[in-house]
């Protein structure tokens, strides 16, 4: 499992390193600058130093809307299974959240992201992908608030 890198986070392009997180419910075939959710739930494994403060996480995301047939994509943010955010996702936004010192684990820590309204582009007739896509992901950042 990969340590978390405050100065460099996690990118989710073709040549980021999303790969060193564990990965699930993210397509294997990221664009240039990101990649798209293609389940319900997806997730990110990592690990973090030792820390004498909270953590603030910005995670750069744009919605999948379908050309207008989708009003919005809810995200349902959890570490380690407690939960610790929820946004409705409307426009390209970077989703913030701090997440309390006692909360984070000294090793493996899991980021899960729920996404109610995840929809495939053949379900609308829009195409024959049949990913459930939700939210596109750009960068995670971390580190002191």
């Amino acid at each position: 499992m990969e340590l978390l890198n405050f100065k460099t986070g996690i990118n989710f392009g073709a040549n980021g390193n999303l790969n060193d997180f564990s990965p699930t419910g993210f397509s294997p075939d990221p664009d240039a600058v990101s990649t798209w959710s293609e389940a319900a739930v997806a997730e990110l494994a990592f690990r973090l130093p030792p820390l004498r403060h909270d953590m603030r996480f910005t995670i750069e995301v744009f919605p999948y809307l379908a050309d207008g047939l989708i009003a919005q994509q809810g995200c349902w943010v959890f570490l380690n299974g407690l939960f610790v955010n929820y946004s409705r996702v409307k426009t390209p936004v970077q989703l913030t959240f701090t997440i309390p010192r006692v909360r984070l684990n000294p090793g493996a820590n899991r980021l899960s992201f729920a996404l109610p309204d995840a929809t495939s582009p053949k379900d609308l007739e829009l195409g024959d992908d049949l990913r459930l896509l939700g939210l596109s992901f750009v960068k995670l950042s971390a580190g002191p608030p």
